[in-house]
């Protein structure tokens, strides 16, 4: 059996993305720290804001950082190796709240 993915953030820059589609968009890209035994590898995130997005939403880095980790999880359940080169980006919106479906 495999060792297990550890994850942290190692750090975040706020900036305007540009998109293909439209004007630039607010967001953050993070910078995560992956480690599985003693590989260790440093992937970026860019996390856009959802257009709904509360200012709460965008002014909580503890959650954004979290939403990027757990994108990256479930990239790594799916069988995504960060030895492969891949772009990830997300759209961040407002946490859900406990029981909503």
């Amino acid at each position: 059996m495999a060792e297990p993915w550890l994850m942290r953030v190692e750090g975040g820059l706020s900036a305007h993305f540009k998109v293909p589609d439209g004007p630039s968009r607010p967001g953050v890209q993070w910078a995560i720290g992956l480690k599985q035994g003693e590989k260790t590898y440093q992937v970026l995130v860019k996390a856009m804001f959802a257009d709904d997005a509360t200012p709460e939403t965008r002014a909580n880095q503890r959650y954004q950082g979290q939403v990027a980790m757990q994108y990256l999880n479930d990239c790594l359940k799916k069988g995504w190796n960060p030895d492969q080169e891949m772009e990830h980006t997300i759209y961040i919106s407002n946490p859900v709240a406990d029981g909503a479906l």
